[in-house]
Protein backbone atom coordinates (compact mmCIF):
# COMPACT_ATOMS: atom_id res chain seq x y z
CA UNK A 1 0.00 0.00 0.00
CA UNK A 2 1.14 3.23 -0.87
CA UNK A 3 0.30 6.86 1.01
CA UNK A 4 -1.63 8.98 -1.65
CA UNK A 5 -1.74 11.79 0.44
CA UNK A 6 -1.53 13.70 3.80
CA UNK A 7 -4.06 16.19 5.41
CA UNK A 8 -2.62 17.64 8.25
CA UNK A 9 -3.04 20.92 10.40
CA UNK A 10 -1.25 22.00 13.88
CA UNK A 11 -3.90 24.42 14.38
CA UNK A 12 -6.95 22.84 14.70
CA UNK A 13 -8.60 19.57 16.37
CA UNK A 14 -8.68 17.83 12.78
CA UNK A 15 -10.49 14.23 12.54
CA UNK A 16 -9.95 12.06 15.95
CA UNK A 17 -10.95 7.97 14.29
CA UNK A 18 -13.80 6.30 16.14
CA UNK A 19 -10.96 4.19 18.64
CA UNK A 20 -11.08 2.66 22.12
CA UNK A 21 -9.50 4.81 24.59
CA UNK A 22 -5.82 3.17 24.44
CA UNK A 23 -5.88 3.02 20.66
CA UNK A 24 -6.85 7.07 20.80
CA UNK A 25 -4.46 7.84 23.06
CA UNK A 26 -1.02 6.15 20.69
CA UNK A 27 -3.14 7.90 17.76
CA UNK A 28 -2.78 11.34 19.52
CA UNK A 29 0.70 10.37 20.63
CA UNK A 30 1.64 9.93 17.19
CA UNK A 31 -0.06 12.89 15.97
CA UNK A 32 1.81 15.41 17.63
CA UNK A 33 5.16 13.26 16.89
CA UNK A 34 3.85 13.93 13.11
CA UNK A 35 3.40 17.42 14.23
CA UNK A 36 6.96 17.68 15.98
CA UNK A 37 8.58 16.00 12.57
CA UNK A 38 6.87 18.65 10.33
CA UNK A 39 7.76 21.48 12.24
CA UNK A 40 11.38 20.31 12.78
CA UNK A 41 14.19 22.81 11.16
CA UNK A 42 15.64 19.65 9.32
CA UNK A 43 12.44 19.40 7.42
CA UNK A 44 10.99 22.92 6.98
CA UNK A 45 12.46 25.18 3.02
CA UNK A 46 11.20 28.46 3.50
CA UNK A 47 11.14 30.24 0.03
CA UNK A 48 11.18 33.91 -0.46
CA UNK A 49 8.77 34.86 -3.37
CA UNK A 50 9.25 37.82 -5.32
CA UNK A 51 6.69 39.27 -7.95
CA UNK A 52 5.93 37.31 -10.39
CA UNK A 53 7.10 34.23 -8.99
CA UNK A 54 5.21 30.98 -9.73
CA UNK A 55 5.23 27.70 -7.33
CA UNK A 56 3.23 24.53 -8.46
CA UNK A 57 2.52 21.25 -6.18
CA UNK A 58 0.10 18.74 -5.45
CA UNK A 59 -1.88 19.75 -2.50
CA UNK A 60 -2.11 16.48 -1.10
CA UNK A 61 1.09 15.19 -1.14
CA UNK A 62 3.47 18.47 -0.09
CA UNK A 63 2.70 20.12 3.60
CA UNK A 64 2.66 23.54 2.89
CA UNK A 65 1.98 26.93 5.46
CA UNK A 66 2.44 30.42 5.18
CA UNK A 67 4.38 32.36 7.41
CA UNK A 68 3.78 35.67 9.50
CA UNK A 69 4.08 39.03 7.23
CA UNK A 70 6.94 41.01 9.02
CA UNK A 71 6.11 44.64 8.60
CA UNK A 72 9.18 45.07 6.68
CA UNK A 73 7.48 41.99 4.26
CA UNK A 74 5.05 44.56 2.06
CA UNK A 75 1.93 43.56 1.32
CA UNK A 76 1.16 39.63 0.44
CA UNK A 77 -0.87 38.41 -2.47
CA UNK A 78 -1.15 34.71 -3.40
CA UNK A 79 -3.43 33.66 -5.93
CA UNK A 80 -4.53 30.24 -5.54
CA UNK A 81 -5.49 28.10 -8.56
CA UNK A 82 -6.73 24.36 -8.53
CA UNK A 83 -7.40 21.46 -10.62
CA UNK A 84 -9.70 18.42 -10.05
CA UNK A 85 -7.82 15.39 -9.82
CA UNK A 86 -10.45 13.42 -11.34
CA UNK A 87 -11.27 15.56 -14.05
CA UNK A 88 -7.62 15.84 -15.13
CA UNK A 89 -6.60 11.80 -15.44
CA UNK A 90 -10.50 11.29 -17.18
CA UNK A 91 -9.07 14.19 -19.66
CA UNK A 92 -5.59 12.16 -19.74
CA UNK A 93 -6.80 8.95 -20.15
CA UNK A 94 -9.12 9.72 -23.04
CA UNK A 95 -5.91 11.55 -25.07
CA UNK A 96 -4.14 8.79 -23.98
CA UNK A 97 -6.50 6.21 -25.68
CA UNK A 98 -6.87 8.48 -28.93
CA UNK A 99 -2.80 8.28 -29.59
Amino acid sequence: RALKGVRFSAKSGQYAPPLSPERLEAFYRARRRFSELAHSEQYVMSLQFKPGDLLVFDNQRLLHARSSIAPTDGERWVQGCYIDRDGLWLNYERWRRRV
